[in-house]
């Protein structure tokens, strides 16, 4: 096998294993509930008062830091 033919693998191979490493953007459970959540919380809610009101009301369970990253990632999306 010649030196060319064994980089052109080896640099194939790399970019499967780049492509396969990028993270994918999947929809977060909460985005259903944006506007609700966000209503909520400007009214005073807290993380575990959203993920209560979740879990109880719309059949969605889900960690109270959950709640704090989608928060987060709202908020900077807005700015």
């Amino acid at each position: 096998m010649s030196k060319e033919t064994l980089l052109h693998e080896f640099n194939f191979m790399r970019q499967q294993r780049r492509a396969a490493r990028r993270r994918r953007y999947k929809r977060s459970r909460l985005d259903r509930f944006r506007a609700e959540i966000e209503v909520i919380h400007t009214s005073g809610g807290s993380w575990r008062d959203i993920a209560i009101w979740l879990r109880q009301y719309r059949r969605t369970k889900v960690h109270p830091t959950t709640v704090g990253r989608a928060l987060a990632k709202w908020q900077e999306k807005k700015e």
